[in-house]
């Protein structure tokens, strides 16, 4: 489900974007001036953002600024809604970073159609963007991705597995039905789902063609598989060589042994870091 911060200083018009958002599928966040939208990003790391020009505080052009300034959230579309309609503003609006600038009163089909097309066109590459890196060279890698912020990593994943799937790349994530990961990609199409287990690692290569997997939680998996995460993470690696397979292992390590840690660490060329600084690689070999 694609979330969209919907920031407005008039609360009637949240609350109008909120109805018509929410029955089109969308999850909303509001947010009622510029500097409650740059705190709400950080902690909700939406997909899409609808912003007013003319708010208390930090106008609509300064937050936009901001969004685009940093590399965490700059690949976040942002569709300018506004009473102000002049060809300036419009230039205003797509100097800042702006995808698109509806004028107010708008039409609901219209503005569901612009934010359905901004979300398209930025889902494709979002993921390899964020990371400053082309798609192909993520191809075939295996790579541990560690994570210390919950929702930025569950969103970071969701933007991998869809760049994936309209790439036409086969998309598995092996994770609990209870997890934050399979919650966030619960009714997107393309992505197929497993339960941990350790079994199941061979029937994920009977997919054609390129394959992205995601193994979330290595710990949880590991018991699974009655061993350690060392030994998961190196079984599955043998498991899924194959140069077609990208995979991504999901790991805390602030939630288990350091010594564990640092052998799961030691198996893997390419490492991508989760923190509160957002997703950024650290190691590409």
């Amino acid at each position: 489900m694609d979330k969209v911060l919907v920031a407005d200083d008039e609360s009637d018009v949240v609350s109008l974007l909120k109805l018509v958002l929410e029955a089109e599928g969308f999850q909303v966040v509001p947010a009622l001036s510029g500097d409650e939208t740059l705190k709400l990003i950080d902690v909700e790391s939406p997909d899409l953002i609808l912003l007013d020009l003319m708010m208390p505080g930090m106008s609509g052009l300064e937050v936009c600024r901001a969004i685009k300034s940093q590399p965490r959230t700059r690949e976040v579309p942002v569709v300018v809604f506004s009473a102000l309609g002049r060809e300036v503003d419009r230039k205003l609006s797509s100097a800042a970073g702006a995808s698109a600038h509806i004028t107010k009163p708008f039409n609901n089909a219209g503005l569901i159609t612009e934010v359905r097309r901004c979300l398209n066109e930025a889902r494709v590459w979002k993921f390899s963007r964020t990371l400053g890196v082309e798609h192909s060279k993520l191809m075939g890698r295996k790579i541990l991705l560690e994570v210390k912020q919950p929702v930025q990593y569950e969103r970071a994943v969701r933007d991998f597995a869809l760049e994936c799937v309209l790439l036409r790349e086969s998309v598995v994530i092996m994770t609990k039905s209870t997890s934050g990961v399979h919650q966030v990609l619960e009714g997107d199409l393309g992505v197929q789902f497993m339960e941990p287990s350790a079994t199941q690692l061979s029937t994920i290569l009977h997919f054609e063609g390129p394959l992205s997997v995601v193994i979330d939680g290595l710990a949880d998996l590991s018991v699974v598989g009655n061993g350690g995460m060392h030994e998961f993470a190196q079984q599955t690696l043998q498991t899924l060589n194959e140069p077609r397979v990208t995979c991504i292992f999901l790991m805390n390590p602030l939630a288990h042994d350091p010594i564990e840690v640092a052998r799961v660490r030691g198996l893997f060329s390419n490492h991508i870091l989760c923190d509160q600084d957002g997703l950024k690689i650290t190691r590409l070999a």
